[in-house]
């Protein structure tokens, strides 16, 4: 894992999220964390090619996947298929803690015929956008089980990160099977929308220092900005405006982490007009001051 990276959301070209593993020679990263209302990583909507695991085992928290939202209760586990657009957020007032893993599936491609087979099938089905392991599904322990133990035990041994989460693709492809889901000859046609806001979100991750407008944002997704409005409060529950404001502030918390920048300085370069204006939309998303966060973090 790279220090500096920790808790930042870095990108690459495309838009897709750049994932900070453990390990950099690895690709996979396991982490027991939390989410409560008001903190930096919250409703931060995200994709990756990487599968995405969480299992709640302290309070309860929700999920959205594709503008669907998830309801997570302890003991319940969400798997979060390849290239999805998801986030987490807090049900206040309390705090959600869990287990969370991400995962490459090269990890499970020792052969073509296992990758053919068992794992293009899922990564690439776009009736499995996510799966919900309820607390009391006959699945639901098992897999929760041996999340504690990629973070407990096998969290720094590649070996027994591949075998358990092997164990745990067994499960999944089990699940994919009742329902009817598992087809080796259906492959992605996603979702046209979805598409759309992760070209938009890329253009806001390339311009946000600059002063962008709503037509602009709609047309790098190709569609009008009544469409552009209708897109991101599906997937985000964001307008595009306030998707701007929260994209820039969380690049004032990475700023405020990294360096010893004034604050006019930030302003200036997460494309806020002043100090004042960044320190007052700041509070509205995080409840504090840039000042008082860059105090708690210190």
């Amino acid at each position: 894992m790279i220090n500096e990276y920790r808790g930042l959301v870095r990108t690459r070209d495309d838009g897709s999220e750049l994932i900070n593993y453990n390990d950099a020679s690895f690709p996979s990263y396991i982490h027991d964390g939390y989410v409560y209302s008001g903190c930096t990583w919250e409703k931060v909507t995200h994709f990756h090619k990487d599968i995405e695991l969480l299992s709640v085992h302290s309070s309860c928290m929700g999920y959205c996947v594709n503008g669907s939202s998830i309801f997570l209760e302890k003991g319940d586990t969400i798997f979060v298929n390849s290239d999805q657009l998801h986030y987490s957020y807090a049900i206040p007032p309390r705090e959600g803690r869990y287990v969370i893993a991400v995962l490459h599936p090269r990890i499970l491609c020792s052969n073509y015929a296992v990758e053919a087979k068992a794992v293009l099938p899922v990564i690439s089905n776009k009736k499995i956008p996510y799966i919900h392991f309820r607390n009391g599904d006959r699945d639901a322990a098992a897999i929760q089980e041996l999340m504690l133990y990629l973070h407990r035990q096998a969290l720094g041994n590649e070996f027994l990160i591949t075998k358990t989460f092997y164990e745990i693709w067994e499960i999944i492809m089990a699940r994919c099977n009742e329902t009817g889901d598992f087809s080796r000859d259906e492959y992605v046609n996603k979702d046209v929308h979805n598409e759309v806001l992760k070209a938009m979100m890329n253009y806001v991750d390339k311009n946000y220092m600059n002063n962008i407008t709503l037509g602009e944002i709609a047309s790098a997704g190709g569609v009008s900005k009544s469409l552009c409005n209708t897109i991101f409060s599906k997937f985000t529950q964001m307008t595009p405006i306030e998707y701007i404001m929260h994209f820039r502030t969380r690049k004032v918390a990475d700023l405020l982490q990294q360096g010893d920048l004034s604050m006019t300085q930030i302003a200036e370069q997460t494309g806020f007009s002043s100090a004042s204006y960044m320190a007052e939309t700041f509070k509205k998303f995080y409840k504090f001051s840039p000042r008082e966060y860059k105090k708690s973090i210190s």
